[in-house]
């Protein structure tokens, strides 16, 4: 019990003794570094998660943003949408002005007149009389209109005008003054006509451009200049009309902004026109939320800067890049001290066609089985395109007799549109046809319905102009079958008044068919949409298809809404500080924990370091204490196989100095005996040789030619190593190896050729390494290799003295391949191997049969390859060189001189440069030739050198 108790207080004095000593831990010892790392990690860990859980915040509080504000922007883009409703109805009640007055001056030439003979009368008692004929009678000329001469009538503008007022009573708080009502019209009307103005000096810039080859750029440049200040004063004129009619209407919007829970001192919503977005210019706002929180800090922000910037960059992604009903990533900056950030959407008129051509654009991107039906219609599309040209003729020369001929008394101009009727029948039947085969789901229901009547909600759009666009036809459409009804019936009658050319203006009959606007349009301007929209593809990849044109057309600008985020994010930052500030308590802690626990284990850590440092002395004696079962009783048994393995390691330092190759001494260790006895196996003998390699040592010194040769030897036995090859020997540059000995190497011929092939392509990285570096002679750095293979029976083992001995290959295999090493030279090739070592891989390798020899000291033939590189990296001038050379090579072996000499040339033409192989063959060709071998020839050329 003492000593228990002696034990526990030495054990408290040590760790009180660690714990005064506490500063000096930290510079050294295991100790500190367990307490640092455990500490860092635990910091680091709380770091990384709270600075995750930042950006996860942060994209929670952008959402939560987003959906709340996402309400009040399809309020403020219904907003938008019926102030440009007014806008733009003030405006065309200009334009109609306008155009009846210009259209009415110029169709009077469409007017006939009728002559007729009238008596002349007198008041007589209030009563006119011809006095029974007395008077005599006078010829009366009267003008009458035609169908061309009619055009929209000043009732149409009545209309219309009273059904802004109405709008603008209805969507205000109170009546709208007379003075008011004026003051927008005249502000209309001052920009109709700067844009008029605009747009005549646009038509002058286009024409001059077009004039002549050699336009006078100073005066085109003086009328763009012109045009552009004309511009920038129309878009003044339709921002301040906008601006006007905004205020108007800000009160009583104001409460259902506030009504639906837009905070304004949050949130800034702004749409912009596209006119509006103009770069080196300040951009104007079609409506600003500004104008109901004016004073709130987010109001306070000037749009110029980072914004503006922002601004345009979107509307830029768009147009140009994404398309109109692309997404435009949200941009975060700092102004005015405030965290803001901006989120962009693109913003339609009319509601209906722009949400049909949206559910076709999601097909054309995906069109599935529709691109086959697409493809089905080609031909009517075709032949429905080839009709409005001839109607415009038509009409033409209808409208230029005398006196004009009304279309629906034409039978040219009523065959042509049975016809075009006939064809959208026809295509209409051949879409729903095709949509029964299909199994659709609801969506793709809604997809499908949008395909079929995008063409007919697009033209309601174009030619209608709504008293007030409510955005709810489509949906009125979509769930309910009476509205479907309703509204195909709109389509037909529309269809039917410009298919019959009865009137030019819109019949009492067809007007009743939209009582909720007016058609803005004359038949014919109605008819020009058509045929637009009728002859342009549903879905297209080399043109603008419907879907397309439709949200051009219907695409009117871009919503902005600015989200002030600077108290969301002072919370979240704030809670990432107390987080920081909680992680470097903790690692402090940690830190004091680990110092304390290590306590522990250090003294066994000390134990096993003075038995480490006895071993690195050289004394192998040591043991090490079992520790248990942990990591240090784990290390305990390691360190002791360790002092056991360093015993066995003396034993073999006399193997270790006649042995090379680890494999060999792996092997030496397991049997010695056995490879001292040798045997005969199967091997492929490997030698290379440097070419030249004499003449490039005598020109360098020792330490480089030492350096040369260390650099090369490393890089050329690593892959010969690499592919399971043994080191025999090195004989001064060249390299004699070992496949398949002393332990078995499966495929070893097939390694032994890819290890040649790689010492190649290693000894060429070399080479540019070495001319990059401007090491060592030029002759060096140019430098080739050349080597031999064979495979084959050979005596493997340990050969030489007891004293001194080295494991080696002796037979006939493998001085076949030193010979075929010492051949490469007289053909110029890098890698030379047997007709044995080209069975085993013929298969996988890309070889040319080069000759057919008998080497020196042997009297069979060997047939011999040239190893150029695996079968899938041989190109196809290669493959064609190598064909020619071997046709070649089989006429020289059926005596026919000539044509093995064209047949070499040929594969020297198809090579990259002169090739040593052909001009051999070509050199014996004519040799032969001249002095033809006996008739006993074999094909067998006799080599009379090694």
């Amino acid at each position: 019990m003492a000593k228990v108790i002696a034990q526990i207080l030495a054990f408290i004095k040590q760790q009180w003794h660690d714990f005064i000593s506490l500063p000096k831990v930290f510079y050294s010892g295991i100790r500190a570094k367990l307490a640092l790392f455990t500490g860092s990690l635990i910091a680091l860990t709380i770091l990384i998660l709270s600075f995750i859980y930042v950006r996860q915040q942060t994209q929670i509080l952008t959402d939560s943003y987003e959906r709340e504000a996402a309400i009040s922007r399809r309020y403020i883009s219904s907003l938008v949408l019926e102030l440009d409703n007014i806008s733009q109805s003030l405006i065309r009640i200009e334009e109609f002005r306008d155009r009846v007055r210009k259209q009415t001056e110029a169709l009077k030439k469409y007017k006939t007149t009728k002559t007729t003979k009238e008596e002349n009368k007198v008041s007589l008692f209030g009563f006119k009389t011809s006095l029974f004929g007395v008077l005599g009678k006078k010829t009366v000329r009267k003008s009458l209109a035609t169908y061309y001469s009619e055009y929209l009538s000043k009732t149409d503008i009545d209309t219309l005008e009273k059904n802004i007022r109405s709008q603008l009573r209805h969507s205000g708080d109170q009546v709208i003054s007379d003075f008011d009502f004026s003051r927008l019209q005249s502000q209309a009307k001052k920009f109709v006509e700067t844009d008029r103005e605009a747009a005549i000096l646009r038509k002058h810039v286009a024409e001059m451009k077009e004039a002549s080859e050699n336009p006078d750029h100073t005066e085109i440049t003086a009328v763009e200049e012109e045009l552009r200040k004309k511009s920038i004063e129309a878009r003044g004129y339709r921002t301040h009309l906008d601006a006007s009619i905004a205020a108007l209407l800000a009160n009583s919007k104001k409460k259902k902004i506030k009504d639906l829970g837009l905070d304004t001192s949050r949130f800034r919503i702004q749409s912009f026109p596209p006119s509006g977005i103009v770069h080196g210019e300040i951009t104007e706002t079609t409506l600003d939320t500004k104008i109901f929180d004016p004073e709130s800090s987010i109001n306070q922000v000037a749009l110029d800067g980072p914004l503006e910037d922002g601004l345009k960059s979107a509307f830029t992604v768009l147009t140009e890049t994404v398309g109109v009903t692309g997404e435009v990533p949200p941009t975060s900056f700092q102004q005015n001290g405030l965290e803001l950030q901006a989120l962009y959407s693109p913003h339609f008129r009319n509601p209906a066609s722009t949400e049909r051509a949206r559910l076709v654009d999601e097909v054309r991107k995906d069109p599935g089985p529709w691109r086959q039906f697409v493809g089905s219609i080609q031909d009517i599309q075709q032949e429905l395109s080839k009709i409005p040209p001839a109607l415009e003729a038509r009409l033409k020369l209808l409208r230029e007799k005398k006196p004009p001929v009304p279309p629906h008394k034409d039978k040219e101009f009523k065959i042509q549109y049975e016809k075009y009727a006939a064809l959208i029948r026809k295509r209409d039947l051949a879409f729903t046809a095709f949509r029964k085969n299909l199994r659709l789901n609801e969506e793709e229901e809604h997809q499908v319905d949008a395909m079929e009547t995008l063409r007919d909600s697009a033209l309601e759009d174009q030619v209608l102009l709504r008293f007030k666009p409510d955005g709810s036809d489509y949906e009125r459409y979509i769930h309910s079958d009476s509205g479907k009804e309703y509204f195909k019936k709109r389509w037909a009658a529309l269809r039917s008044w410009i298919y019959s050319g009865e009137s030019e203006t819109p019949p009492a009959k067809l007007k009743a068919s939209f009582p909720d606007g007016i058609i803005g349009n004359s038949r014919t301007e109605a008819e020009q949409i058509l045929w637009k929209l009728d002859t342009t593809p549903l879905i297209s990849d080399e043109t603008d298809d419907l879907a397309t044109i439709v949200l051009s057309s219907n695409f009117s600008g871009i919503i902005r809404t600015l989200v002030d985020r600077t108290e969301g994010l002072k919370e979240i930052h704030q809670n990432r500080n107390r987080a920081v500030v909680s992680a470097f308590g903790i690692c402090g802690f940690s830190i004091f924990l680990a110092v304390f626990i290590s306590g522990f284990v250090v003294q066994k850590i000390k134990r096993i370091i003075r038995g480490a440092e006895e071993v690195g002395k050289g004394y192998l004696n040591v043991e090490f204490e079992p520790g248990g079962n942990d990591e240090f009783g784990n290390l305990s048994v390691a360190l002791n196989q360790m002092v056991t393995g360093l015993r066995d390691r003396d034993k073999i330092k006399g193997i270790l100095g006649s042995m090379v190759d680890p494999v060999v001494i792996i092997e030496a260790m397991k049997d010695l005996a056995a490879l001292k006895r040798g045997m005969e196996k199967r091997v492929t003998a490997f030698f290379s040789d440097v070419a030249g390699f004499s003449a490039i040592s005598e020109k360098l010194s020792s330490v480089e030619l030492a350096n040369l040769l260390n650099e090369y030897l490393s890089q050329m036995t690593y892959i010969l190593k690499e592919h399971d090859g043994v080191l025999d020997k090195y004989i001064g540059d060249a390299i004699v190896g070992i496949y398949n000995a002393p332990v078995d190497v499966e495929n070893h011929t097939l390694k032994a050729v890819k290890a040649s092939l790689k010492m190649i392509e290693r000894l060429e990285d070399l080479k540019k390494g070495w001319n990059k570096d401007r090491k060592y002679i030029q002759e060096a750095r140019d430098m080739k290799i050349r080597i031999g293979l064979n495979v084959g029976l050979a005596k493997v083992g340990f050969m030489g003295t007891d004293a001194l001995a080295s494991y080696t290959m002796m037979g006939d295999t493998v001085n076949l391949a030193a010979r075929l090493e010492a051949a490469g030279k007289d053909y110029g090739v890098s890698i030379l191997a047997s007709d044995a070592v080209y069975a085993e891989v013929k298969d996988q390798i890309f070889t040319r049969k080069l000759d057919l020899v008998r080497v020196k000291g042997k009297n069979d033939p060997v047939i011999l390859y040239e190893i150029i590189s695996d079968m899938q990296s041989a190109s196809p001038k290669i493959r064609e060189k190598t064909r020619h050379y071997e046709e070649g090579l089989a006429l020289y072996l059926d005596r026919k001189w000539d044509n093995a000499i064209k047949k070499f040339k040929d594969a020297e033409a198809a090579g990259d440069g002169p090739d040593k192989a052909v001009q051999l063959l070509i050199e014996r060709c004519k040799e032969y030739k001249a002095t033809p071998p006996p008739i006993s020839w074999d094909g067998v050329y006799t080599r009379d050198h090694k």
